[in-house]
Formats: structure tokens, C-alpha cells, sequence
């Protein structure tokens, strides 16, 4: 472990409320996906490379264990385009969740109170998750007129671009 890590591990503290939405979003991906034991094995693996990242402040963990997560939600079987529109929601927010919570452990560390920002933070992302998914899910619906394999390729590229859009906010 080099010096700067230390540094930053003892001088930042992961803020609780981004973590805890982050252990919450993952809890709700293994839920949605338990029935089934190959995605709900994947989910929970994806779950551990989340909390070993946030204990390392290691984004890449975090990316791989998101990364997972929605592996998991694929895996999951043939459910309906909106189902797997709506269960990729708490996999991007567990994603964004924890990089933000890394990113607010490294500048403030436990020097401030972070419960304000974090919840701007955490509804704002939902709300673009929600309203972005929904309009996605409403131009499927209309325009291919139901559960096409295209519709729910093109819904899954939504979801890809939303998670890049706010990667970069």
C-alpha cells in the first residue's frame, strides 16, 4: 500500500448516507433476482467487489462489482422489458452511490457534515434514472408495440448512456 492510500484511508471517512443507499440498492438487486441461485450468486459477488471497493477506496472495484449487478439482472430470465428497465435502476444508483461516496470521503473526509449534499445527490440521481427510464420505457412501448428483443436491446443502451451521463456530473 503505497503512502498516499493511507493517506487517504485515514483521512477520509466514507459519508453513511451514500453508503447506506449504496447497501440498499444492492440489497434490492439480489432480492429482485433471488429466485433464480446462478444470478442471485452473481448478484451477491457483485455486492462484495462494491463493499471491498468502498473499503479499499478502490473505483474499480466498484465498477466490477456494479458490473456484476447488472450481469446478475440479465441473468435473471425472461421477464418483461419494464422489469429489467426497472431492476437496473438500483444497480446504476449502487454504481453512482459509491463513487460519490468515495469521492466525497477523499475531499471532505470526516471533516464535515455531508447529509444535505448526499441526499441532493441521491434523489436527483433517481430522478433522472426514473424519468429517463420512463420516457424510454413509453417510446418502446409506442413504437415497437411490446416486448421486442430490439425494444428491450435499445432500453439497455438507455441505461448505459444514462450511467455515463452521470458518471460525468
Amino acid at each position: 500500500m503505497s503512502g498516499t492510500e493511507t493517506e487517504v484511508r485515514v483521512a477520509g471517512a466514507l459519508p453513511p448516507v451514500s453508503v447506506g443507499v449504496t447497501a440498499v440498492a444492492v440489497v434490492v438487486v439480489a432480492v429482485l433476482v433471488a429466485p433464480s441461485p446462478v444470478p442471485l450468486g452473481v448478484a451477491l459477488t457483485g455486492g462484495v467487489g462494491v463493499a471491498i471497493g468502498l473499503f479499499r477506496f478502490e473505483s474499480r472495484s466498484i465498477t466490477a462489482g456494479a458490473g456484476l449487478l447488472f450481469v446478475a439482472v440479465v441473468l435473471s430470465g425472461g421477464r418483461s422489458t419494464g422489469w429489467y428497465l426497472a431492476a437496473t435502476v438500483p444497480v446504476v444508483l449502487a454504481w453512482v452511490n459509491a463513487r460519490y461516496a468515495l469521492r466525497l470521503g477523499r475531499q471532505i473526509g470526516r471533516a464535515g457534515a455531508t447529509l444535505r449534499v448526499e441526499l441532493v445527490h441521491t434523489i436527483l440521481t433517481l430522478a433522472v434514472l426514473v424519468v429517463g427510464g420512463g420516457a424510454g420505457y413509453v417510446a418502446s412501448r409506442s413504437v415497437a408495440g411490446g416486448g421486442s428483443p430490439l425494444s428491450l436491446a435499445l432500453l439497455f443502451v438507455a441505461v448505459v448512456l444514462f450511467t455515463v451521463a452521470l458518471r460525468r456530473a
